[in-house]
């Protein structure tokens, strides 16, 4: 039997690639120059000028660009404007004489136009302005310093002190561009007098004139709360009960031992003792039911008239782990107001405690007006934050390693410089938020630093 044998042929296609020249996207060079610009205008402004144009009517345009100079010893600028405007800004100027500025047409080959002048004649410098409302007090350890920077231009403002031979050093620099400039400059130690010295400087190293000044340094010390195992600041309207009158927090139902002298028992960060203080509105309007509102307001008699640079607070130690070691109740969000005055309940109104609960609190509960902040002088405006950033607690947040050594450490809260040398016997709390929400406070420990008015 003979085999049979099938041939199968596999035909396999093939593609025939035709090459093409590929296309040269770029833009053609040329060496022919665009038009100058035409219709040029300026304005004048403080330390520079705006200058607007019409462009050449040119296909290839990529810009317009400004050389110029400060003076004669300048090297030049240029400032290039695309071809999608039509102004160019200059700034940087220390004078208010004429300037002659050149624009330039320029195109995508780099031609360049012919130059068209143009004479400037900017208005007084920024740092002239600024100059004329700096001023200098002295502060806690230091110099307070205060200006106006109403273009918000960057500023680098710096204090020299004078060393023991006479010879001005510098001793910091602060950087700024914030509308209402203010800067405590500290470390001068003692508080006896020096010679200082303020000194301006735009970001094109223009100066100002400086502004030498004789200053004595305010002394910090602790504005004591207990001072030889007696209680010197006491809980304002407490012995009297016009704290119900005032809209006062109090202490906490049931927690009889934790009272408001443990703010100043030495105890800085622990669970027990504290001062626990909340607000039911029951305390102040009888029959009420409402509980746990915010504002919240207590006052202290600091037993003595001082100025006040900083404090610090602890919180109720309530646990050591994460989170729970946040998960006290501190405020957050507050305020702290000063007087050597507050007005007594009986000069409020008819002296009812209806007519006090308006005058001294917002709720809207009791028609609240806050009327008492137009007697008293806002010394501190205070938000809690931790060094991660958290404001708040939740159950499932984590603290860090710097949170956590914050939170032992206390919270610091500056005082506002701008009262350094204002003295008041009374503060009050105006709290609008705390850590958990919760209208109730739970303190360790409360210190003040400052100095005393006698």
């Amino acid at each position: 039997m003979k085999a049979k044998y099938l041939s199968v042929s596999i035909i396999v296609p093939f593609i025939v690639w035709q090459c093409t020249e590929v296309k040269d996207w770029h833009d053609p060079k040329d060496n022919v120059p665009p038009s100058p610009v035409s219709q040029v205008q300026v304005e004048n402004v403080n330390g520079g000028a705006i200058i607007t144009f019409t462009h050449p009517a040119e296909e290839d345009l990529m810009g317009v660009k400004a050389v110029y100079t400060f003076g004669q010893d300048d090297a030049g600028k240029e400032v290039y404007a695309s071809a999608f405007t039509d102004t160019i800004v200059l700034e940087g100027y220390a004078d208010t004489n004429e300037h002659t500025v050149y624009l330039y047409a320029v195109d995508k080959s780099d031609n360049v136009s012919p130059g068209v002048p143009v004479i400037i004649k900017p208005l007084a410098p920024p740092i002239e302005l600024i100059r004329k409302t700096l001023h200098a007090s002295e502060t806690f350890g230091g110099v307070y310093v205060t200006w106006n920077n109403a273009l918000q231009k960057d500023l680098a403002v710096s204090v020299y002190a004078a060393d023991s031979t006479g010879y001005m050093v510098l001793s910091e620099t602060y950087f700024s561009n914030t509308m209402k400039g203010r800067y405590a400059f500290r470390g001068f130690g003692d508080p006896v007098e020096q010679n200082f010295r303020i000194e301006l400087k735009d970001r094109w190293n223009h100066y100002s004139t400086p502004l030498d000044t004789i200053l004595t340094p305010l002394e910090e010390t602790e504005i004591l709360g207990r001072d030889k195992g007696t209680d010197v600041w006491t809980q304002y309207g407490w012995s009297d009960n016009t704290w119900t009158y005032r809209g006062d927090l109090r202490n906490y139902p049931g927690n009889s031992n934790n009272t408001f002298n443990r703010i100043v028992d030495g105890n800085l960060f622990t669970n027990l003792p504290y001062f626990q203080c909340v607000q039911d509105l029951s305390f102040y309007v009888p029959g009420s039911t409402e509980t746990r509102f915010f504002p919240m307001y207590f006052t202290i008699d600091m037993g003595r008239k001082a100025s006040y640079s900083r404090m610090k607070t602890w919180m109720r130690q309530r646990a050591s782990g994460n989170p729970g070691l946040f998960s006290g109740i501190i405020y957050s969000t507050f305020e702290i107001w000063g007087t050597n005055n507050p007005k007594p309940v009986q000069e409020i109104g008819n002296g009812s405690r209806e007519d006090n609960l308006k005058y001294w609190t917002g709720w809207l509960q009791v028609n609240g007006t806050d009327a008492w902040k137009n007697d008293w002088v806002k010394i501190a405006d205070c938000q809690l934050t931790l060094p991660s950033g958290a404001t708040k607690y939740t159950a499932s947040m984590v603290l860090s390693a710097d949170d956590q050594a914050y939170i032992k450490g206390g919270y610091e809260f500056d005082m506002d410089i701008e009262t350094a040398n204002q003295a008041f016997r009374y503060l009050r709390f105006y709290i609008t938020d705390t850590n958990t929400g919760v209208a109730e406070l739970m303190l360790a420990e409360l210190k003040f630093w400052g100095s005393y008015a006698d």
